[in-house]
This record gives C-alpha cells, sequence and structure tokens, in this order.
C-alpha cells in the first residue's frame, strides 16, 4: 500500500510521547529526521495548545495543528490561522456555571447543582474555572503543568480555542446539547471531553496545512491513538492507530501498530514502505 507520501502528522500523547515517560521516545526522535531526510514534511496534530508542545523542543516540525484543528502554526511556532470558541458559547457556559452556582447557594442537591470543572486553552495558556482533583490528576498523567485558577468572568473575555469539560456520559451529552450548540465534543480521556467549535477538527487543520504547502490530501499519512484522532484518521489517505488504542478508533483508520512504548511509529512507517 506504498504511496507517495508527503506529508505525515502526528498525535503527541500516546503516539509520539510516552504516557510512562512523558518524553519522546528516541525511536520516534529517529524516524521524524528520517522522514524529513526523505523530503517528507511532518506535522504535529494535538489537542494541547502550543504552550503544551514544549515536550518536543528541538525536534524540527514544519507545523502545529493545536486545539484539535482550532489554531495552526508554522515550523517557528507562528500562528497561520486561529479560530476561537465563538464568544457566545462561552457566555452560554458562563451563564449555566453561574446558574448552578446559584442553585448550590439555594441548598439544592449537590449532585443536581454543583459547578463543574473547565479547563480553558488560550495559544499559551490554560485556565480552570473551579478547583479539580480531577484535572490536576490528568495534567500529571500528560505531564503538563496544572491549569491555573482564575474567574470565568475574565477567562470569556480571552480567545479561547477549546475546552476541556470534566463530565462524561448524560450529563455531557446534555450540555452539549442544551447549552453549547454550536460546539461538538471528542473522547480520549474517560474523564472529560474536548470541546471545540462545531466543525473544527484535526481534519479541519490538516486541510488549512494542506493548503499553506500545496500538499494533496492524497499523499499524507497520520498518525493517532485517542477519539480526538478519528477525524484525522478517517481523512488521510493512509492512517495508522497505535496499539493502545480502542475499537472505535481502530475501526477509523487503516493499520493497527504496536504501541508508542514499543516503538509502534517505526514499525508502521518500515512496514509500509516509507521508510
Amino acid at each position: 500500500m506504498k504511496k507517495d507520501i508527503k506529508a505525515v502528522f502526528f498525535d503527541i500523547d500516546g503516539t509520539l510521547v510516552s504516557f510512562k515517560t512523558h518524553n519522546i521516545t528516541p525511536s520516534n526522535i529517529e524516524v521524524l529526521a528520517a522522514l524529513r531526510d526523505k523530503g517528507i514534511k511532518v506535522f504535529i496534530s494535538t489537542g494541547r495548545m502550543l504552550g503544551m508542545t514544549s515536550v518536543l523542543d528541538g525536534i524540527f516540525f514544519d507545523g502545529y495543528i493545536t486545539n484539535n484543528g482550532a489554531a495552526c502554526y508554522d515550523s517557528s511556532k507562528k500562528m497561520i490561522y486561529g479560530r476561537p470558541i465563538p464568544q457566545k458559547e462561552l457566555y452560554a457556559l458562563c451563564n449555566h456555571l453561574a446558574t448552578l452556582s446559584s442553585a448550590a447557594t439555594c441548598g439544592q442537591k449537590r449532585h443536581e447543582s454543583q459547578p463543574f470543572a473547565v479547563s480553558f486553552m488560550a495559544s499559551d495558556n490554560y485556565y480552570l474555572n473551579v478547583q479539580s482533583d480531577i484535572a490536576e490528576e490528568i495534567a500529571r498523567v500528560i505531564g503538563v503543568t496544572p491549569p491555573e485558577l482564575k474567574s470565568i468572568d475574565e477567562i470569556v473575555e480571552m480567545d479561547i480555542y477549546q475546552m476541556c469539560i470534566y463530565l462524561k456520559g448524560q450529563e455531557l451529552e446534555d450540555l452539549m446539547e442544551n447549552c453549547l450548540t454550536g460546539c461538538s465534543s471528542s473522547i480520549w480521556n474517560p474523564w472529560f471531553a474536548d470541546v471545540n467549535e462545531r466543525g473544527i477538527t484535526k481534519a479541519y487543520g490538516i486541510d488549512k496545512m494542506l493548503e499553506l504547502f500545496d500538499i494533496d490530501i492524497s499523499q499524507t499519512l497520520s498518525f493517532g491513538d485517542g477519539g480526538n484522532d478519528i477525524p484525522m484518521l478517517e481523512h488521510t489517505a493512509i492512517s495508522v492507530c497505535m496499539g493502545n488504542a480502542d475499537e472505535l478508533v481502530r475501526a477509523a483508520s487503516d493499520f493497527v501498530t504496536e504501541t508508542v512504548d514499543e516503538d509502534g511509529v517505526a514499525k508502521a512507517l518500515y512496514k509500509l514502505g516509507i521508510l
């Protein structure tokens, strides 16, 4: 299935970077250099904000797709495209949280009225509306600094490219249907959902990057492992998911390789004849 691949798009967590070490694996450093030596462009395509890509400092990438496609940057990390969440969506969420807070003050049952935690991602920093043990634990799991606590009234005046909402199941579905009607959610961790403006996905960011470099989608390959990678994996000409991916991600992929700690990216690239 070897094709004339000119661009490869990589997720970070669980793909290039190990959840065990919080570092890019040595084999991934090697294959990135080998791809570039062959004239193939390499791109990051992540749910992280740009400020969270420092784990890859010192490694050259031709571009960065961040916030699940909402913000794209060139190799020097200069923004070339940005699509913040519309303020009306932020205000709707702010009002919803204020209603929950008011209900809690009036003594309604905690599970019905307690405001939930949301991480709001700007380009270089992210903020939390209420203290959250889960948010801090997730930051530890992926090896990043926990979000800064800030008033939501201040947050909604910023350019916010993505939200991480710490709800799941029916609570999340109800919020998306009744409050954040102009947004969509994707899940790569069971404790929260990535939320972006509707239509903004990693596939959208890929198209923006391909326009810049005049590369056709038929000449693309992608690697990922989570639910937010599905639009990317379904979009590129060839797609590979890592060995830790669940069944939905596997179904969206052409190939399943081994895990990041088992050098899955390198093994796939050699098996596919790209290297």
